[in-house]
């Protein structure tokens, strides 16, 4: 069953009046057997919903006791909205969250560099376009999803500490307010993060780098459309460049994230001065009287791949199995469709009988595309932005440039930017 498939199954079961299971699946889910899942982020919580759909029991622990609602992921693109349609989670993100439509390449000094228009996939994507919305939102809808599903449950300040395997299952070992306890269940997948316990207890390794300098969000009521900013912003310079969106907020009204480089030995004291704050604000657009601040977030940034997203029965996706630098919003993208992959494997191997061969189909298309295409735009994205070269930098203006005039050019280069590429490289990986 390949992603279509996947898609037309959990369409099958959300459209039906009751999901009417067959014997082989009362089965299954009348046993002892079940899927573990470790992190209740976006990732998390679309396996679950993933495997809720396709009749497949599991438990899903979280080591905090709500949705963590910090200022991290918060775009949608194009092949992430598709594969949500069956399940209305879809039509949940377009109501709450923001429909972008073009975004804005930025010189800091120079204005605008090139205007990117999403319509040029019309006939690549049913949605041709992104959407912003915080992941705590997209948590909060996945949850809100699965309170229609019985065969389950939700444990959260249960964290996984390590996770052993044999021939028939695995066991997690979760510290929970009662104690540690263990946990049985016939596969483990980890979605707890890039300090994944579950990775831990896997014979793979972590390989990558981190960068010399942290990032710093900042966020701001402030509206920056007045100023013909658009929704979405890369705004390039070789001494501070930044990045800047908007998502709704708490209100829906909208909220502003500035993304800036910070220096590693600067103090967090330092960098969340409130002077210096405004100081670096007003740096790239000026203002009478201070900016307003919600949000003050400052974090490490790395680029690293898994060297195998399976060993035996334990699997991971999302940032267990890959971090990158957030400059394109890819990352918890791209963890949403590990999701997609790898529960459409599971289902086959726990209803038809599939060869596990399957996880290591996962773990070679997924892992592939993070390796050719994730890590290599990514790190694109942020040499690009912070360019010091004056010629280098130009004629990276000047391709983008042309790339806009070009209707061909720019479908092609949407297809990469907008992860649909990727995608489809992933789907043809055998």
């Amino acid at each position: 069953m390949g992603a279509a498939g996947c898609l037309n199954a959990i369409k099958s079961a959300v459209d039906a009046p009751e999901f009417e299971m067959n014997e082989k699946v009362k089965q299954k889910m009348s046993s002892d057997r079940q899927i573990l899942i470790s992190g209740a982020g976006p990732v998390g919580y679309a396996t679950a919903l993933n495997l809720a759909l396709h009749g497949i029991p599991f438990t899903l622990f979280e080591s905090g006791a709500d949705i963590f609602e910090d200022p991290r992921a918060g775009t949608i693109h194009p092949p992430t909205l598709e594969m949500f349609e069956a399940s209305g989670v879809t039509q949940a993100m377009l109501d709450e969250g923001y429909i972008v439509r073009n975004y804005h390449y930025r010189d800091r000094r120079d204005g605008i560099v090139a205007d990117f228009h999403l319509e040029a996939l019309k006939d690549e994507t049913r949605h041709p376009y992104r959407v912003m919305l915080e992941q705590h939102k997209l948590s909060r809808i996945l949850r809100d999803k699965l309170k229609g599903f019985g065969n389950h449950q939700i444990l959260n300040e249960h964290r996984v500490a390590r996770v052993v395997q044999d021939g028939d299952g695995v066991t997690a070992i979760v510290e929970t307010p009662q104690g540690e306890k263990s946990f049985r269940g016939a596969y483990m997948i980890g979605c707890d993060g890039g300090r994944s316990q579950v990775r831990k207890s896997m014979n793979v390794k972590f390989d990558g780098f981190t960068y010399p300098e942290r990032f710093l969000v900042l966020s701001t009521k402030y509206d920056f459309g007045a100023h013909g900013y658009a929704i979405t912003n890369y705004i390039a310079d070789p001494d501070e460049w930044c990045a800047l969106f908007k998502v709704p907020g708490y209100d829906g009204k909208g909220l502003w994230r500035i993304l800036f480089p910070a220096a590693h030995e600067a103090s967090e004291a330092e960098l969340f001065d409130e002077a210096s704050i405004q100081k670096r604000i007003s740096g790239f657009q000026t203002k009478d009287g201070p900016y307003d601040i919600y949000h003050r977030n400052l974090y490490e940034v790395h680029q690293r791949v898994a060297s195998s997203y399976r060993d035996g029965r334990l699997l991971l996706a999302g940032d267990a199995a890959h971090i990158n630098n957030p400059l394109g919003g890819m990352g918890m993208n791209f963890g949403l469709h590990d999701s997609f992959n790898l529960t459409d494997k599971l289902a086959k191997i726990w209803f038809e009988g599939a060869s596990e061969d399957l996880l290591d189909l996962y773990d070679r298309q997924r892992r592939t595309v993070a390796q050719e295409f994730l890590q290599r735009q990514t790190i694109e994205n942020k040499r690009n932005i912070e360019q010091k070269d004056p010629a280098e930098r130009e004629k990276f203006y000047e391709d983008l440039r042309a790339i806009t005039r070009d209707p061909e050019k720019l479908r092609v280069y949407l297809l990469r930017v907008a992860m649909i590429e990727g995608i489809r490289r992933s789907n043809s990986i055998t």
